[in-house]
């Protein structure tokens, strides 16, 4: 090497040490905020007011107990649960209850003493009406003028409450005391009745009253049904609980249960969909309603008002849904599936377009026009690849926050 060549080499060399410093810096230690990959937005440059941009599991950790697991494996069986439409398509509007404590509301204190001392590690409870006022949740026994009430409005009905117990033998004989502990109610007034297809159902029902209860022990669950018809016969309402159990059996068939060390180590997020969804409140406690993961036979029987969207859903291949707080976030099969999901969600008479938030890519927004219980005034949707959030406000500013923070946990979660 002679001396003209030295100095270029000597710079060349500098400047390729600098440069790998250089990525070395930037790749190590250091962490940008949304920072946007081709084709996205900076989400640093959303306006999202004072709402979390960075996924849950940043800043809150789950803990295992067998009080979070009860609540857990109750939305388990809920993706197992049929849904009142299934059993007749006039049974469209409904309720529902986790089971996850010894003393359920949704069961009659009479019933109560089977529970506990048989061990019953968690259940969850669906109720299904032609009439959206009624809800078979109400028909609390020993409230007979309420019950009167309601039944004055000559609906049909049925609630079911499916619980675990841990073996067969327990549930059986769990089964046989609910049943036993139900009738002794008014055992004067009571008259056992055999369900034609079912031998091991107990089930009974007071003559001149348009219900009847039947309670059926299947593997380690025991099913509880109550169903109502306009007027009381007994024919009608054995016919229409065997449906019930019809349709109800083949799903349990296919759903393995738990022992209490499951139950105990049930994962409170296992597809990260709440991960990814908006939490206001910062709390990850399970929660059938507020802090809760499904698929979607599960989230239909909490989200009632959403029923007229499962073909939509189906369509699109969604399987996960994530409820935090009022926010929800959609699993689909893929980002072209995400896209025909963000424009179909608001679509239908209920709706009436509102503005979409600034800078966001894909989003849409609409008014509610009958907002009342838990649908508020506004709601935005957003997609990010193959999932879709909608969050709601009664305030469009509020409501544009909110879309624009989910967004950034959408990209912060990658």
């Amino acid at each position: 090497m002679n001396g003209k060549d030295t100095f270029p080499m000597r710079k060349l060399m500098s400047s390729m040490m600098l440069a790998v410093t250089l990525i070395t810096i930037a790749g190590c230690g250091s962490r940008v905020d949304g920072r946007a990959t081709a084709g996205e937005i900076d989400v640093r440059q959303l306006d999202v007011g004072q709402y979390p941009t960075r996924p849950l599991s940043e800043y809150s950790e789950f803990n295992h107990s067998f009080k979070a697991g009860r609540t857990l494996a109750s939305m388990r069986l809920a993706d197992n649960l049929v849904l009142g439409h299934e059993v007749d398509p006039k049974l469209t509007f409904g309720s529902f209850q986790s089971v996850d404590s010894d003393t359920p509301l949704v069961m009659s204190k009479a019933v109560h003493p089977a529970l506990k001392p048989n061990h019953m590690l968690y259940g969850f409870a669906t109720g299904n009406s032609d009439i959206k006022e009624f809800s078979s949740m109400s028909l609390a026994p020993g409230d007979e003028t309420l019950a009167d009430l309601m039944r004055s409005r000559k609906p049909t009905y049925f609630g079911l409450t499916v619980m675990q117990f841990p073996d067969a033998g327990t549930a059986e004989r769990a089964a046989l005391e609910i049943e036993q502990l139900d009738y002794d109610v008014a055992p004067e007034q009571n008259v056992r009745v055999p369900i034609a297809n079912y031998p091991t159902a107990h089930s009974h029902w007071r003559p001149g009253i348009a219900s009847m209860v039947a309670t059926l022990a299947h593997g380690s669950y025991v099913l509880n049904v109550q169903a109502g018809v306009p007027e009381p016969e007994a024919n009608k309402l054995t016919d229409f609980i065997q449906k019930v159990f019809d349709a109800q059996l083949p799903r349990l068939d296919k759903l393995t249960p738990l022992s209490p060390v499951e139950v105990v180590k049930m994962k409170s997020d296992p597809e990260q969909v709440l991960d990814r969804t908006l939490n206001p409140q910062k709390l990850g406690s399970p929660d059938p309603i507020n802090f809760a993961s499904y698929g979607l036979q599960g989230f239909l029987h909490t989200r009632r008002d959403l029923l007229g969207k499962q073909d939509l859903y189906t369509k699109v291949g969604a399987d996960q849904f994530g409820q935090s707080w009022g926010s929800y976030t959609v699993r689909t099969r893929d980002y072209a599936a995400a896209q025909t999901l963000l424009d179909g969600i608001f679509a239908g008479d209920a709706y009436k377009p509102a503005d979409a938030p600034a800078k966001l890519p894909a989003a849409r927004c609409t008014e509610n026009k009958d907002p009342q219980g838990d649908i508020k005034r506004f709601s935005c949707a957003v997609q990010y690849r193959r999932y879709v959030a909608y969050v709601q406000s009664h305030q469009l500013t509020d409501a544009h926050q909110r879309a624009a923070a989910q967004y950034a946990i959408f990209a912060n979660s990658q």
